[in-house]
């Protein structure tokens, strides 16, 4: 994974427009800050900062960045406090940690990375289909199985739990487990070491692909559509001009065959543009959950 990262940013730089260089438009700060904890189980701290500082040097030649920063953040909050500040030009994250602890009106539209079918990745709810779950009200005394630090997994569930059972989906479970990848929560279920898991729906389709017989055995009860585990957002006092460049730079890597080709590789179809509106459906999520919550402590 490390040396698909390398090639993307690479692969970024290669295919910047030749004409852009020459105009030598002046940038005069690109800070990234990207949420480390949502990419740890693909790549380690060191090397993929190692990556993000080389493409940012190399992306300067073309744009002529006067300063090139990237910064990875273990805590959600003082990535918020550096962006509050005006430290960041654009931040990496989260959709839902985006909605939970930055203020909206900060945020300028920005792009993602979709999934390779060009459908939204999806964040589904899974059972053994041997163990007659049919519906959410099956879950009573189950064994589930979380991925690690994921709130979109955890408060999606509790939507689906709290409603009809009306504690937490800890109390609502016999045991919860909580793993770091995604492919181990889908083996986990194939394997009968749990009956109900919550994981991107990208990772499910993927795993189906390479073995069916996980479709024999697993089955989707629920499903929240999002287009990427990680939204990119630029701060609004950031230069729209700037912004839009930035951005069209980046989306030209759709028209190249050889960046299609990395972006199979990576199970992306293509950048596309991402407006802060959508945002919206994890606004009401966040909403419900909290409405949720505040029953249960009365």
């Amino acid at each position: 994974m490390t040396k698909s990262l390398c090639y993307f940013f690479l692969l970024w730089v290669q295919f910047i427009n030749p004409a852009v260089a020459e105009e030598k438009e002046i940038i005069a700060k690109i800070t990234i800050g990207w949420y480390f904890p949502s990419i740890n189980s693909l790549v380690s701290k060191t090397d993929f900062k190692i990556a993000l500082d080389f493409w940012l040097t190399e992306f300067n030649q073309s744009l002529d960045f006067q300063v090139t920063e990237s910064r990875l953040f273990d805590q959600i909050d003082k990535m918020q406090v550096a962006f509050s500040k005006g430290e960041l030009t654009f931040i990496i994250a989260p959709p839902l940690l985006l909605v939970k602890h930055f203020d909206l009106n900060t945020l300028a539209d920005g792009f993602v990375a979709t999934n390779l079918t060009g459908k939204p990745y999806g964040m589904a709810v899974l059972s053994r289909r041997d163990k007659n779950i049919n519906q959410i009200k099956d879950f009573k005394n189950k064994r589930l199985v979380l991925p690690e630090n994921d709130e979109l997994a955890k408060d999606f569930l509790s939507t689906l739990t709290i409603p009809l059972f009306h504690q937490n989906y800890q109390q609502t479970f016999s045991s919860v487990q909580y793993l770091q990848k995604q492919n181990a929560i889908i083996h986990s279920l194939f394997f009968d070491k749990a009956d109900v898991g919550v994981a991107y729906l990208e990772t499910f389709d993927l795993m189906v692909e390479l073995n069916p017989q996980i479709n024999e055995k697993i089955k989707i009860l629920a499903n929240f559509p999002i287009d990427s585990p990680n939204y990119t957002f630029f701060h609004h006092q950031f230069p729209e001009d700037k912004r839009k460049k930035f951005i069209a730079e980046a989306l030209k890597l759709n028209k190249s065959v050889r960046a299609r080709q990395i972006f199979s590789s990576f199970r992306m179809a293509e950048l596309t543009k991402c407006p802060v509106n959508s945002l919206e459906p994890f606004i009401q999520l966040n909403h419900q959950y909290k409405q949720l919550m505040k029953g249960l402590q009365k």
